[in-house]
């Protein structure tokens, strides 16, 4: 098969789930014998047409101020840009099936539009269906053309493939058939991090993601500050970067929490990330919004147990059980802080947890997700030809 995946962002110039996603089931699929290009936003000088692992990566736009302004939103005229640039560098060459992340609604037009010229399967790979949402992140007038045109969107493919059954419920929401969704969850490298010896304990948190509004850093470090004073040597690990970093640390500054916070900024070597994961107790997610993050399949590999909300928009509950493999906590400091402590001081709950994390992460492997994904494409490719 020849594969073009078609997104905003690529691995490893920026680190999201996403961009990991495509690349590892990308390189899988070309030791398969397949040929994979990703197309997306440029964010590395040189030539526009880079390999990898032997998966080709195609910069189709340069982001010269990189993906998020200074208020954590998406540069808009860039998206729209390599949106419109898509038709034209996908119909460079001839291609058995296009792949499109759905998130950046200005490309699912486009690949339509290239899919619809070259008479190509079109898939949306569906991480998330944002809905209201988008009115928090955007603002109302944004946030409500940014529904519209996602909206719309599920009307242009009868191939949507969703990471979790969650972010399937609500596509079936907005009229898409059940049969016209295939449902292949996210995974992880578990060799690599079975390699990986566990290192002495230093960190009693961990968190690995960007920092940004969606992740609301702000619940977990307001929730420490009523923790310190029972446990004042509380240490919190943070990896990743994003627009809120600054405000972030100044949050730590006001609160006097500076000496419990790390902030280790982004880390691209993925075996220093789970060093750092075995290296702590518990590993921490507040967020707003979540479809299925790579970081808890990863968290659980590593032997930690996991804390996150329980929010309308936060539907990790298909992966974590509640006290099996983690805990899942109302979004308020309160509630957040006393299930930290009650996890942090109850050390054979922790061991428990961690035992049917690391069963649990077992089904998660990127080698099985890679296969899965392989039947799915020749599925809808040999559906495309009868």
């Amino acid at each position: 098969m020849r594969i073009a995946i078609t997104t905003d962002a690529i691995y490893p110039f920026t680190l999201g789930g996403s961009e990991i996603r495509n690349y590892e089931i990308a390189k899988r699929l070309v030791k398969k014998g397949h040929e994979v290009h990703i197309y997306g936003g440029k964010f590395w000088k040189g030539s526009n047409k880079i390999r990898a692992d032997n998966v080709t990566i195609v910069g189709v736009h340069y982001f010269k101020k990189g993906l998020y302004n200074q208020k954590g939103r998406r540069y808009l005229l860039d998206l729209i840009k390599l949106s419109l640039k898509f038709p034209f560098q996908l119909n460079k060459e001839n291609y058995d099936l296009i792949d499109n992340a759905s998130f950046n609604f200005f490309n699912c037009y486009s690949t339509k539009l290239a899919s619809s010229i070259n008479q190509t399967p079109l898939i949306f790979t569906w991480h998330q269906y944002f809905g209201n949402y988008l009115l928090g992140y955007f603002g109302r007038t944004k946030g409500t053309i940014a529904k519209i045109l996602e909206y719309f969107s599920t009307k242009l493919t009868k191939n949507n493939l969703a990471v979790s059954n969650h972010v399937k419920s609500e596509l079936i929401k907005r009229k898409i058939p059940e049969n016209n969704i295939k449902v292949i969850y996210n995974g992880t490298d578990l060799k690599q991090i079975n390699q990986i010896k566990s290192q002495k304990t230093k960190y009693d948190l961990i968190y690995v993601g960007r920092l940004n509004y969606q992740k609301n850093l702000e619940l977990l470090i307001n929730s420490i500050n009523l923790i310190k004073k029972q446990t004042p040597n509380i240490k919190i690990c943070i990896i990743g970067d994003g627009e809120e970093k600054n405000k972030l640390i100044n949050l730590t500054k006001e609160l006097s929490l500076t000496k419990n916070f790390e902030f280790k900024g982004e880390i691209k070597d993925k075996q220093k990330v789970f060093q750092l994961l075995k290296s702590s107790k518990i590993f921490v997610l507040p967020s707003r919004l979540e479809g299925f993050p790579l970081t808890i399949i990863e968290a659980n590999a590593a032997g930690l147990p996991i804390i996150t909300t329980r929010t309308k928009y936060n539907n990790t509950s298909e992966y974590i059980t509640n006290n099996e493999n983690g805990l899942l906590v109302n979004p308020n400091p309160e509630d957040f802080s006393k299930v930290i402590q009650t996890l942090l001081k109850n050390k054979n709950l922790r061991k428990k947890m961690s035992k049917q994390g690391l069963r649990k992460a077992r089904d998660f492997d990127w080698d099985k997700i890679a296969d899965e994904q392989e039947k799915y494409y020749k599925k809808i490719i040999q559906n495309e030809k009868s």
